[in-house]
């Protein structure tokens, strides 16, 4: 299970450091869906870490 939520804040981290304005949609949708609040139920029972590596796979 730590995968998916390592992988659940990864992927929030990068819309949320995304350069471009498109991104403003998306971040509507995931915050007004409560979807910040499932990463943090997730942490909560420690499914995942806080700190994670982002690979680059070939």
């Amino acid at each position: 299970m730590e995968l998916m939520a390592d992988s659940g804040k990864a992927s929030v981290d990068m819309v949320y450091n995304f350069g471009d304005a498109r991104k403003n949609d998306l971040i509507e949708r995931i915050e007004s869906r409560k979807g910040l609040r499932q990463l943090s139920a997730m942490k909560e029972l420690r499914m995942g870490s806080d700190p994670y590596e982002l690979i680059t796979i070939n």
